[in-house]
């Protein structure tokens, strides 16, 4: 997560050898993709290796890339609010769809991503291409204003329609942009929530 006291992580340590590490936000949005791919397990952690670390290692063992991929994905996805350990423990939570807690997704919804922050920050999110670190976009991801592309996208696809049983006016507006606006992984039942760390255990877990 984003601080003001502890700079971004730029390298990992392994056998007592330090690896330079890439986590531009590009770069970790096109890591996720790589998990939510149809390519089989190794191939996962292998092209996710390959694109956030930056050294090579002495070491071809798909257990030990595991390790790192597992690390380094646990770190990006580490969150100032909401770890109270209660949350991940209960049944509901282990049990639920990881497709059915995504309301964006950054390669779909890249557009108004983009937009937002432009509008939003001033900032031009293909200058900072190779250049912004993920936690530090995702800070600014996270507090982009309710009135920007994005988050109205967003609002529309959380937004319940039994709010609206008093207005069918504005009810039928609001299921028209759920529909305009529906994620394509959600409309093939298979999504990708961008909680990487969760999606790398799972799939590890598969293959103990």
């Amino acid at each position: 997560m984003f601080s003001f006291t502890k700079r971004p992580e730029t390298t990992f340590k392994l056998l007592d050898k330090e690896y330079r590490i890439n986590l531009a936000f590009n770069v970790v949005i096109e890591a996720f993709g790589v998990l939510d791919s149809d390519l089989d397990d190794a191939e996962k952690i292998n092209k996710c290796f390959d694109l956030l670390v930056v050294d090579s290692i002495q070491s071809n063992d798909i257990a030990v890339k595991a390790d790192v991929i597992k690390s380094l994905f646990e770190y990006i996805n580490e969150k100032p609010y909401g770890n109270d350990e209660s949350d991940y423990n209960s049944e509901s939570q282990v049990d639920e769809p990881l497709s059915s807690q995504a309301d964006y997704d950054y390669e779909q919804d890249a557009g108004a991503i983009y937009a937002s922050f432009l509008n939003f920050y001033h900032i031009d999110l293909n200058q900072m291409i190779d250049r912004m670190d993920w936690h530090q976009f995702k800070a600014l991801f996270d507090n982009l204003g309710p009135d920007t592309p994005i988050q109205k996208i967003r609002q529309y696809r959380s937004d319940d329609l039994t709010g609206y049983k008093d207005n069918p006016e504005q009810a039928q507006f609001v299921s028209e942009m759920k529909s305009y606006y529906q994620l394509d992984n959600q409309v093939e039942g298979d999504g990708f929530t961008g909680n990487a760390s969760a999606i790398f255990d799972m799939m590890m877990g598969d293959a103990e």
